[in-house]
């Protein structure tokens, strides 16, 4: 786990909330994950990996960690060129007047299970993230080392 953390104070953070943008609740959907499916997995592929899932959706990073690391290595740098793509264009919902990540005061976290991201490349330094987890259970660990987590009227 990589961190940018200054407790500052020798105290902790008080934690208010969590925000997961993964559905373009907060910004608008950029990125053609069919377009980005097709060009990674090919159009036999693509159907024959719904074909195979009972509920015909596609984990296509869990599918891609079956192949040989060349192999892999291609599909990242594919969807990583399509990541990019939307990153130029991103924006934030219209009718939503947020402030968001640092510029809100806000600590970040990516969740990178692969440690694929590399962010000196193309990232400034105010965009890259606090913190830099592989699992969910690192994000719980990260939680209670550096955040309050229960409120202080519940403590008193």
């Amino acid at each position: 786990m990589a961190a940018n953390f200054s407790g500052g104070g020798g105290g902790r953070a008080m934690l208010k909330g969590l925000v997961f943008d993964m559905d373009g609740t907060l910004t608008v959907p950029v990125i053609d994950f069919a377009a980005m499916y097709r060009a990674v997995l090919g159009d036999e592929g693509l159907a024959a990996a719904r074909a195979a899932s009972p509920s015909g959706s596609v984990d296509i990073l869990h599918h891609i960690d079956t192949w040989a690391p060349p192999e892999q290595q291609k599909a990242y740098e594919i969807i990583t060129h399509f990541e990019r793509q939307g990153l130029d264009r991103l924006q934030i919902m219209p009718g939503r007047l947020v402030v968001c990540g640092k510029r809100a005061g806000a600590f970040t976290c990516l969740l990178d299970e692969t440690g694929r991201y590399c962010f000196p490349e193309f990232l400034a330094d105010d965009q890259k993230p606090d913190f830099r987890v592989s699992s969910l259970i690192e994000v719980h660990s990260l939680l209670e080392t550096h955040f309050d987590l229960v409120p202080q009227s519940l403590t008193c």
